[in-house]
């Protein structure tokens, strides 16, 4: 298994393969709930924001976010369901977890249904 240093690395590069020249912050939004993680988010240049499009990132982003979301989890102490990855052009980052009960409520009753 990889280390979080190494998930942090794979998730920076993969967002530096698809940023133009010239940005200044990026960030990526991960819901992740029963193994299953959904992206959003961007990045910008001169304050004006543009959209990723996760299509062109390599498939292992959901894995990392996976993997992450396994390790920071094992302890049921820290639950967490969506998580924030910003990353500046001077190579400095920050990852925050949140805990969304009403996505979890939203999942479980569509898992009922």
């Amino acid at each position: 298994m990889e280390t979080m240093d190494q998930l942090y690395q794979s998730i920076s590069q993969n967002i530096l393969n698809n940023v133009n020249d010239g940005w200044d912050f990026a960030c990526i939004n991960a819901e992740v709930l029963d193994g299953v993680v959904k992206l959003n988010g961007g990045y910008e240049i001169d304050s004006v924001f543009t959209p990723f499009k996760f299509r062109q990132f390599d498939r292992r982003i959901i894995d990392d976010f996976k993997a992450i979301h396994t390790i920071t989890t094992e302890d049921s102490y820290n639950k967490w369901n969506k998580a924030k990855f910003s990353l500046e052009s001077t190579g400095k980052f920050n990852l925050e977890f949140e805990w969304d009960q009403e996505l979890a409520d939203e999942i479980e009753r569509l898992n009922n249904e």
